[in-house]
């Protein structure tokens, strides 16, 4: 299925008309240099010969960024490098972190969750009975109840029998 749409793709690309180079934007100026010229001129020698290809056609067609040849320096430019500690802090928006964020997202959430296992810790202490008598008076009762239930089954099943 990908293999059918890619073609798919690939053919309704092919069968795009081609840009020419008077197509190029007013404000984009077409690619110069020995570089730009000497791939234009191979696509334009082997584009008699077959179709261009689609990356072909965009690395042909990319506005190129401008070079650095010939630049020259404003006299009156400051260095990045002489500025003032004021004029960093300003274009900083304020003076650096202390701590990093990470660090300070540990220590919240280590607060949180120590905070979280104290309360659970307190909330056993204050629950936890003064003695253990009641366990066994529990025990006893829990007896006798047995006691009683078994003896109304007993009685239950013998009225049954009879």
């Amino acid at each position: 299925m990908l293999s059918r749409s890619w073609w798919c793709c690939r053919e309704s690309l092919r069968a795009a008309p081609r840009l020419r180079q008077s197509a190029w934007p007013a404000r984009v100026a077409a690619p110069t240099g020995v570089a730009s010229a000497s791939r234009a001129a191979s696509s334009s020698s082997s584009a008699a010969s077959r179709p261009m290809e689609t990356w072909e056609e965009v690395e042909l067609h990319r506005p190129k960024a401008p070079t650095l040849d010939g630049y020259v320096r404003p006299v009156g430019a400051p260095s990045q490098a002489d500025i003032p500690r004021e004029q960093y802090h300003q274009f900083m928006l304020g003076r650096p972190m202390k701590y990093s964020m990470e660090l300070r997202n540990f220590l919240m959430g280590f607060g949180v969750v120590s905070f979280c296992l104290a309360e659970f810790a307190f909330t056993l202490y204050k629950l936890k009975p003064d003695d253990q008598d009641w366990v066994d008076e529990e025990r006893v009762r829990a007896a006798a109840a047995k006691a009683r239930i078994e003896a109304r089954i007993k009685a239950q099943e013998e009225k049954e029998a009879k």
